[in-house]
């Protein structure tokens, strides 16, 4: 099974991810932590240095590499499944997983982390991204929102559950 979460910047996907891919049995990857591996430099450094068209195509190289893996959970970036190559990529070969944060619990989890997210700019540059970009998350197979108070694990329990009927 190959599972992919995605949802916008400060939506938990790497630390859910890590503890749905334990509860699968399955490798866990950060997209952005693979491409910053590739380029040696952050995702914020490359934005400033090689731009953003550069970053989406690393960041699509390193997630049809993912795709090809027979057991693994991947926390793709904020702005992966936007695109639509990628978005056709996860659909054929695996499941994807909406992390579907309201925006005032977005902003609540992004201070002091603004200036690694290349695209956040101001909270009202970063509001119209993330509305710009819902309708794209909500073609994912799965959309879950968090409860109040839920952590990663008790989030990866549900999402583990709602797998066993799109498995």
């Amino acid at each position: 099974m190959r599972v992919f979460l995605v949802g916008f910047m400060g939506a938990g996907k790497t630390s859910t991810g890590r503890a749905l891919a334990r509860m699968l049995g399955a490798l866990f990857w950060d997209l952005d932590e693979r491409v910053e591996a590739m380029a040696r430099m952050s995702v914020a450094e490359i934005f400033r240095e090689r731009g953003e068209p550069a970053f989406r195509i690393a960041e699509t190289r390193q997630l049809a590499g993912l795709a090809r893996q027979a057991r693994v959970v991947v926390a793709t970036g904020g702005g992966t499944f936007v695109q639509l190559a990628n978005r056709e990529l996860i659909r054929q070969c695996g499941v994807s997983v909406f992390l579907d944060v309201p925006w005032e619990e977005l902003m609540r989890r992004l201070p002091g982390k603004r200036e690694e997210r290349p695209l956040f700019g101001s909270p009202g540059q970063a509001l119209a991204l993330w509305r710009d970009r819902l309708p794209q998350y909500r073609q994912a197979d799965l959309c879950v929102q968090p409860h109040r108070g839920e952590d990663a694990e008790g989030l990866a329990r549900r999402i583990t559950g709602l797998l066993g009927g799109v498995a």
